[in-house]
């Protein structure tokens, strides 16, 4: 038996050790949940209470705190520190933390015990995007016009940071292209010197973007040729239902790049897209036009992956509505003149689309015939002026007519101004 327990000594020695230092790290990978009657702990700090519309500009630091009493039945991991920011407001100011533990512990000291923040509002801004490219292209070939789409987005952040933001940036590699690049890369922030802007804690974003990507082509062409962006035009034929009317024709893009050469592309301004025909549309439609049916000069071709489409724009037309009893007024009657009785109101026609016209009365119109210089007498075919609501007109002219004449009255020499409708 002591030949065997002899045998391999120095190894039974030091596995008996590892087994000790094992046992050991297992029975420490145990306690941080279980909780000692008296112990310092350092736990994390967590708001509350924040409004949706305000951000935490401050580093939240961890607490130490000194418990007494604990509840055995207590796990660290429900233990920390909260600061309530229900009532904070823009701008650096002292706020109290309190400890969130178990029932039956007692917290004996607490450090820090109060905390200074800076919040900051939250702002919402469209800022565009601007593409940097990193890299050379193959020989003999050079980098077009980019295009990115969308061309700009909608940042959200700390108004101290958003009210300085004018761009975001996308970054592209054209290293050894020898022909088109598209890509799609995120968006990233940063300062007017080109650094990247961190909030308080550089691991949690503070800024976001709508979208956070975006898409870029970065056109690959030989050097002999250059590139031009050229706007669409778009025609159409036919006309829509009844009832309803072309309001526009929207191409999209708005413009296109498009290669040659400079003398290819000198006197080349504009590209026609059309005729798309509308005929019966009674709501909108989008039209796909393949390039292959776009005419182009000799010498001028579409980026490769180039799409085109119309949007054709239908709405209801204008209706015509009738205004009963609208007042007509005569305006600068002469001195020494009257009106010996009030003009009776008229009917009139309006015109507009149904969300102008529908709830317009008739005191909302004005009517009224200028008398300025007119001297006492008969007078046929007076002009009629009018003030309409807005997106309201009036097709034809109302038929006033009005008989101007006058009476001498010998006991008082007074001029009487009549007028008929």
């Amino acid at each position: 038996m002591l030949e065997i327990f002899r045998r391999n000594l120095g190894v039974k020695v030091v596995s008996f050790l590892f087994a000790i230092i094992f046992w050991l790290f297992v029975l420490n990978q145990e306690t941080p949940d279980k909780l000692l009657p008296e112990q310092t702990l350092t736990i994390p700090l967590v708001v509350s209470g924040l409004n949706q519309d305000m951000v935490v500009m401050t580093q939240l630091p961890l607490v130490l705190v000194r418990f007494q009493g604990i509840n055995p039945s207590a796990n660290i991991k429900n233990i920390y520190a909260v600061v309530d920011l229900s009532a904070g407001v823009p701008g650096e100011s002292t706020y109290g933390i309190k400890v969130n533990a178990p029932q039956g512990t007692n917290v004996v000291d607490l450090q820090p015990a109060n905390i200074k923040l800076k919040l900051d509002s939250v702002q919402e801004k469209t800022v565009p995007v601007q593409a940097i490219i990193s890299g050379t292209p193959a020989t003999d070939y050079q980098v077009g016009n980019l295009i990115i789409k969308p061309s700009a987005v909608n940042v959200r952040g700390p108004s101290s940071m958003v009210g300085t933001l004018d761009k975001v940036i996308v970054e592209v590699s054209v290293t050894g292209a020898n022909e088109t690049v598209q890509v799609s890369r995120p968006v990233s922030f940063r300062d007017k010197e080109g650094k990247p802007i961190f909030g308080p804690n550089p691991g949690m974003d503070i800024l976001s973007a709508y979208p956070s990507s975006v898409d870029v082509i970065a056109p690959i062409i030989a050097k002999e040729l250059s590139s031009k962006m050229i706007p669409l035009k778009v025609t159409s034929t036919g006309i829509p239902a009844p009832g309803m009317e072309l309001r526009e024709l929207v191409p999209s893009p708005a413009s296109v790049q498009v290669f040659g050469t400079s003398q290819a592309l000198k006197e080349f301004d504009s590209v026609n897209i059309g005729p798309v025909d509308i005929t019966n549309l009674a709501e909108n439609k989008t039209f796909q036009i393949p390039i292959e049916q776009v005419t182009l000069p000799a010498g001028v071709s579409f980026l490769s992956g180039t799409t085109l489409s119309v949007i054709a724009q239908i709405s209801p037309g204008p209706i015509q509505k009738s205004i009963s009893q609208v007042a007509v007024k005569i305006h600068n009657i002469g001195e020494g003149l009257e009106l010996e009785q009030p003009i009776p109101p008229v009917d009139i026609v309006i015109e507009g689309l149904s969300e102008s016209v529908k709830d317009v009365k008739a005191d909302q119109i004005q009517l009224w015939v200028d008398a300025s210089g007119q001297a006492a007498g008969s007078y046929k075919e007076v002009k009629v002026f009018w003030q309409l609501p807005p997106g309201v007109t009036m097709p034809t002219t109302p038929q006033v007519n009005s008989f101007l004449w006058w009476e001498s009255w010998e006991w008082t020499n007074t001029w009487i101004l009549c007028g008929r409708i």
